[in-house]
């Protein structure tokens, strides 16, 4: 990270408002060795804290986004995230992140696992670690059009029947872009709409505001795998 990303950080860690976002969390998984360390226990210890905070206002949002966008845009802009246009990025942000911010929570309750962390865990014992610059591979691959290598078994559990459930209630305009993928991969009672009886949402009701704000998102030919890994990707950058 550039010097003036890392004083960014800084400064939102130091701010009390950001402990909804659990930032010292953030801050630590963005240390990891990027070439060597797997992300995930830094993703569970992040997460874990996050989802026992409460729920960020627009107001804590909006500055996160301002002083991040402006502190690490060279860092952003590396790894394919633009940050011209501030507005945009903000109204996106506060439309999805009660939802994200659910999906992100969701536990399985046979495992006491959070259910991100279960099927990182997953990718990672059918592919290889998932280190940050790996993760970056696999979604450069996945933007490409290139096969991931990721089986349908490491993805299709009770968490994604949970994490489709919990999207399409969110965020309607997903359901009619992926409804056919998660089906053709898992099956079609993954896309019934009902939540798996193991699996809780651990986070509590955001205070946000959804404005009905939308991008434009096409996951009709990605298997799941590769879903998984987009939906991944774009958490780090909605909370991050």
């Amino acid at each position: 990270l550039s010097s003036q990303c890392q004083s960014a950080l800084l400064s939102v860690a130091a701010s009390p408002d950001a402990a909804c976002l659990n930032p010292s969390g953030v801050i630590s998984l963005a240390l990891t060795n990027s070439s060597s360390s797997s992300v995930i226990p830094g993703v569970n210890t992040w997460l874990s804290g996050m989802c026992s905070q409460g729920a960020c206002s627009n107001s804590t949002l909006q500055a996160v986004v301002t002083n991040i966008t402006s502190g690490c845009s060279t860092d952003l802009a590396s790894v394919g995230l633009t940050t011209t246009n501030v507005t945009s990025i903000i109204s996106t942000i506060e439309a999805y992140y009660p939802t994200v911010r659910q999906v992100m929570c969701l536990k399985d309750t046979s495992t006491s696992t959070l259910c991100v962390t279960e099927v990182l865990t997953n990718i990672q014992s059918s592919t290889t670690t998932l280190s940050l610059s790996n993760i970056i591979g696999l979604a450069t691959k996945l933007m490409s059009g290139q096969n991931t290598g990721i089986p349908s078994s490491a993805v299709c559990t009770d968490c994604t029947q949970a994490a489709y459930t919990v999207l399409s209630q969110g965020i309607p305009q997903l359901s009619s872009t992926v409804q056919s993928a998660v089906s053709s991969e898992c099956g079609a009672n993954y896309t019934d709409g009902q939540m798996p009886s193991d699996v809780e949402k651990t986070a509590g009701n955001a205070s946000t505001t959804n404005t009905g704000s939308a991008i434009a998102l096409s996951f009709g030919s990605l298997n799941m795998g590769a879903i998984v890994v987009a939906a991944v990707s774009a958490a780090f950058a909605i909370l991050a």
